[in-house]
């Protein structure tokens, strides 16, 4: 659902718009913002495996759970190579895998101990987000906001007894920014604990507008 929002009317918003009527112009602000709903959720694994285990050998282990090289977040170890390593990886998903992959990361946990392969695996969920293909998705339309920042200046216009003319200058606006995650619950508890208490995220975009004032 789409709110619009436009910045004029505030006491400082509006002391700006009436100093500009006595030169004939007036400059809107017109924004609007977008509620995106998290299509994504982000993992976090972790693997211990003795100090002589490779990180090919690592990455064959997990297998089957979308996990390559390039997931590798962090080596932690003692220096001796006597005790150890933890391979930590973060994954991303659509989160309308996420069962899927919870499933698939608890097989392989249980593998890794039926087998006796000298592996452990650990893993949660780090949080549900939005991802830069949903954002970049939610374009706004410049008629629109030049639309909304037309009919802004003609309230405060008529106000001072002046008529909106033609646009002299549009210039863009910025967008809100989102998050790269937010938190919620681990993988113990499902999807539906993940999303308990989420809320979507608020971006957009403005768009400024110079118009000549005409006098009755």
């Amino acid at each position: 659902m789409r709110n619009v929002w436009l910045i004029a009317l505030s006491l400082a918003g509006a002391s700006l718009a009436f100093g500009q009527l006595e030169t004939d112009t007036i400059t809107i602000q017109a924004s609007r913002s977008v509620n995106l709903a998290p299509d994504q959720v982000s993992f976090y694994v972790s693997v211990t495996a003795d100090p002589t285990s490779s990180l090919d050998q690592i990455v064959a282990a997990l297998s089957g759970s979308g996990i390559t090289a390039s997931n590798l977040s962090s080596l932690y170890g003692a220096n001796d190579n006597r005790g150890s390593l933890q391979w930590s990886f973060t994954l991303a998903t659509p989160l309308t895998k996420m069962n899927a992959t919870i499933a698939s990361l608890i097989a392989l946990e249980q593998s890794m101990v039926k087998y006796s392969s000298g592996m452990s695996l650990t893993f949660q969920v780090q949080g549900a987000y939005v991802s830069p293909e949903a954002y970049q998705s939610q374009s706004c339309s410049t008629r629109d906001l030049v639309g909304d920042a037309q009919a802004q200046a003609q309230n405060v216009a008529a106000a001072a007894g002046f008529a909106v003319g033609p646009i002299i200058k549009i210039s863009d606006g910025s967008s809100a920014t989102i998050p790269a995650y937010v938190p919620n619950g681990v993988f113990s508890v499902g999807l539906a604990s993940v999303l308990l208490g989420y809320t979507t995220t608020p971006s957009g975009c403005s768009l400024e507008v110079k118009f000549k004032l005409l006098r009755y």
